[in-house]
């Protein structure tokens, strides 16, 4: 089974457009991001973000205050890669589990903002990458999410995407129309990506056994 990365800032439409792979296709994903979050509640992490954090991240019943752990990480570079070094393991454990629950799929997709950030772009047969304007990204992340613009840009920077053009595919996703009819614009090239994929070969890179 050929293992897909699929990436672009927040706001581009991923998960929108893994849901019409999955769809279309029956393409299994694994979101990376409620991954993530629901590693907070496996006892070695708790235990690891506490000792690096402190109790002000800690909830009276020893859960991870996720708010005010973000609120902490996301103004701070080093911090952030101090979480990342923490969650970025056991999120790549769930899926190295997922990945072999999956069967009769030509491949999967590994829904993640920050791939090239983290060094996981390597692991996988190819990469997609959503491309959108960033005003646009700003404008649906306020609608989805009620944060204010500054909040939003900051999470893109640190989100950076120098290395996004070293992508397979790209995915435009720059339509501000309503979902039904982004859908019917989109699928074109999100056929021929299938295809191509359908067809492409296995990757060789032998860090890819590391999954």
């Amino acid at each position: 089974m050929k293992r897909i990365g699929i990436t672009g800032p927040m706001g581009s439409g991923k998960s929108f457009i893994c849901s019409i792979f999955n769809e279309e296709f029956c393409i299994p994903v694994f979101d990376s991001d409620a991954e993530a979050k629901a590693c907070y509640a496996e006892p070695e992490v708790r235990t690891a973000v506490r000792q690096a954090f402190g109790p002000e991240v800690t909830m009276p019943d020893g859960s991870i205050h996720l708010k005010a752990l973000s609120q902490k990480v996301f103004a701070d570079t080093a911090q952030l890669e101090k979480i990342n070094r923490i969650v970025h393991p056991a999120v790549m454990r769930r899926y190295r589990d997922w990945t072999g629950q999956q069967t009769g799929a030509p491949y999967t997709l590994f829904e993640s903002a920050i791939l090239y950030e983290c060094g996981l772009a390597n692991l996988f047969d190819a990469v997609i990458r959503i491309s959108c304007p960033e005003a646009l990204s700003i404008a649906r992340v306020k609608a989805r999410n009620g944060w204010d613009e500054e909040t939003i840009r900051q999470r893109l920077r640190q989100q950076g995407g120098k290395n996004w053009a070293a992508s397979d595919y790209t995915i435009n996703h720059d339509s501000r129309l309503p979902l039904a009819e982004s859908r019917l614009k989109l699928l074109p090239q999100i056929e021929e990506i299938h295809r191509q994929i359908i067809f492409m070969p296995f990757h060789n890179n032998p860090e890819q056994t590391a999954l």
